[in-house]
């Protein structure tokens, strides 16, 4: 339950400041790269990836965002 409340926290923070230092180097660890256009399909990319992330990068990623 806190993995899913986490992740929800990093994709809520990445959509709001979607150009900011944190959001970018979460996409750059997570999708390889840090996309041009951040659009529905990179947030559905994102969320699908950190799901399958282990514990301790999401735990990493929500202290980034704080």
């Amino acid at each position: 339950m806190e993995h899913k409340k986490n992740i929800s926290a990093i994709v809520r923070f990445v959509t709001e400041h979607p150009e900011s230092n944190v959001s970018r180097r979460i996409y750059r660890e997570t999708l390889g790269e840090a996309p041009a256009q951040i659009n529905s399909e990179v947030i559905k990319q994102l969320q699908d990836k950190l799901e399958i992330a282990d514990e301790f990068t999401i735990e990493g990623y929500n202290y980034l965002i704080r």
